[in-house]
């Protein structure tokens, strides 16, 4: 697996970006005070050279202008324009108007003086350098000096000098001592040189910053690609190998600092799911056995309903394979829907046990619905055994508990709950009722002279014999104890009764077994006719007309009267 795919080739890109921005940031905001410091200085320092040339100037023209040389103060002013990084210099009055180019001046200090010391000029103009309520101006006036910067048209920036030239006690002479400015000294300087020099400084600033950075990105770029990138890419890859499924992956541990301590986290992690997966596994592969190996069926489903397993015993219990079982559901694994809807409805968290008749095979089908402890539905499963055996071998046994073994009719425990339950629902729903009970003649002497073998060939023989002629829904014949019968006649009245009595009696005296002869004697009750109250009381009725028909010469049916006598 390639480390782009995981996105780590960018995270040193990201770690160095982010530590040079921030190193960046501070280089350069220290990079930005210091030439911005700098700049400053440059021009405080500008600012003071100029001032102290003119404290210079002003004081020169004092003395030019003391000494009464007001032509030499003018020639002074225009020389000074054309100094290096000087562009004006101008002696403005407070008016606003440039001094020496008219003859304001002149009259005033003749008029004050009284006398015609100074001669006018031939020729004058005016010349206002800034308007009377300029604010720079009145401002100069009303302090020491006055500094500010400006910026000319096409770019060109400008300091100006504006220094007021006070009324000093040696010119009161000339000027009076009414005003205490007499004028200001404008002094204009480019500060082209001066930004050429600030520039300079700016250049070496950013070319210190950016040889810093470039030595930060470098070094910052081996550290944390020796201490932080590669580790992170060694951890990333072995984490990639173990979601991919290799589990033995262990990194190695350098150091105490916090990708160490990751390091042993993630080696300790793996061993724990080493563990874990070899302990899931085993137990997976034995409940896989238990699955795969086990007689009964199972299937299963997913929250959704979807069939997720089946093992190879559900397929030989259903008759089918497991695609189809996949394909048409949990609810048809017994081809009907609605009983196993209802069978799951029911089932709850306990599940429920429902046999089914599938396929001529009684399978047992214990369903359940598995939740999570928030009661969300996890699936569905079905546990199918083959009962078959088990439903057979009870049904056999259920037949040998009521079935007498030598002559195949039901026996005596047969007979007493049969009879309960048809006279019970004879007294409820008014139904006739009438028992025949009747033996073997004289088949003591019989067995005495023949043999018991032969007594028993003929009890199966009078067995078969009185079946014949019962109904067989609704008429059951028992053996109710050695060589005695009884049969139980359904929705049969007494006089019905006799009837099939005789029917039998002839069948068995006609009846010829290994060459012998028997007869048999009826004795009959039916339940209406001899007002019995128990089951109990109603055989008794037919045993006392039994013994009535033996006592009257055997080989025949006697009916029992009211109250048991016949």
């Amino acid at each position: 697996m390639k480390l782009n795919s995981l996105g780590l080739s960018s995270i040193g890109a990201k770690l160095t970006l982010a530590i040079c921005s921030v190193i960046a940031l501070g280089f350069g905001s220290i990079v930005f005070f210091y030439a911005k410091q700098q700049e400053k200085n440059i021009l405080l320092q500008n600012e003071r050279a100029f001032q102290q040339v003119l404290n210079s100037v002003s004081e020169g023209l004092q003395t030019v202008m003391i000494t009464g040389s007001a032509d030499v103060a003018e020639l002074y002013a225009d020389k000074l324009k054309g100094i290096k990084d000087v562009d004006d210099f101008r002696i403005v009055r407070t008016n606003g108007l440039e001094a020496f180019r008219d003859n304001e001046t002149i009259h005033k200090v003749n008029q004050h003086r009284g006398e015609a010391d100074f001669e006018p000029r031939p020729t004058e103009h005016e010349h206002r350098v800034f308007a009377a309520d300029d604010a720079n101006l009145v401002r100069a006036i009303s302090t020491q000096r006055f500094v500010y910067y400006y910026h000319q048209q096409h770019g060109l920036e400008h300091l100006t000098f504006l220094l007021p030239i006070k009324n000093v006690k040696k010119c009161h002479r000339c000027h009076g001592k009414e005003r205490e400015v007499l004028g200001v000294l404008e002094f204009r300087s480019a500060l082209d040189t001066v930004r050429e020099q600030v520039r300079q400084t700016w250049m070496q600033s950013l070319l210190v910053l950016a040889m810093a950075l470039a030595a930060v990105l470098v070094v910052a770029t081996v550290v944390l690609r020796r201490y932080i990138v590669r580790p992170i890419e060694v951890v990333s890859l072995a984490m990639a190998k173990v979601a991919a499924g290799d589990l033995n992956q262990n990194i190695p541990v350098i150091g105490r600092d916090e990708l160490s301590l990751m390091a042993l986290s993630f080696n300790k992690m793996t061993g724990e799911l080493r563990d874990s997966y070899a302990g899931f596994n085993s137990e997976h592969n034995k409940l896989e056995t238990i699955l795969m190996g086990t007689d009964e069926g199972i299937v299963v489903t997913d929250g959704s309903g979807a069939v997720v397993l089946v093992n190879p015993a559900a397929e030989i219990l259903l008759d089918k394979p497991a695609a189809r079982i996949v394909e048409e559901g949990f609810l048809r694994l017994l081809d009907d829907p609605q009983r196993m809807e209802c069978s799951l409805e029911h089932a709850g968290i306990a599940g429920t046990n429902d046999v089914f008749l599938y396929h001529q095979r009684f399978l047992a089908v214990y369903a359940s619905t598995l939740k999570r402890t928030d009661g969300r539905m996890l699936g569905h499963a079905a546990i199918i055994r083959d009962m078959t055996k088990e439903k057979r071998l009870e049904q056999l046994l259920r037949e040998l508990s009521n079935t007498d073994a030598l002559t195949g009719l039901a026996n005596r425990r047969a007979l007493d709950e049969t009879l309960a339950r048809e006279f019970a629902l004879a007294h409820e729903q008014g139904r006739e009722l009438a028992v025949l009970m009747f033996d073997v003649d004289h088949f003591k002497k019989f067995n005495d002279s023949h043999g018991h073998d032969q007594g028993d060939r003929v009890l199966k023989a009078f067995a078969v014999t009185t079946r014949s002629y019962v109904r067989e829904v609704l008429d059951t014949v028992c053996r109710y104890g050695g060589e005695e019968f009884m049969v139980i006649a359904r929705e049969t009245s007494q006089e019905g009764a006799v009837i099939l009595a005789e029917r039998i009696r002839e069948g068995i005296e006609a009846m010829v077994v290994d060459g012998l002869r028997v007869t048999t004697s009826i004795g009959v009750a039916g339940i209406r006719e001899t007002g019995a109250g128990t089951p109990g009381e109603l055989i008794e009725r037919a045993d006392a007309a039994l013994y009535e028909a033996k006592r009257s010469g055997r080989n025949r049916v006697t009916a029992a009267a009211r109250g048991g006598a016949a």
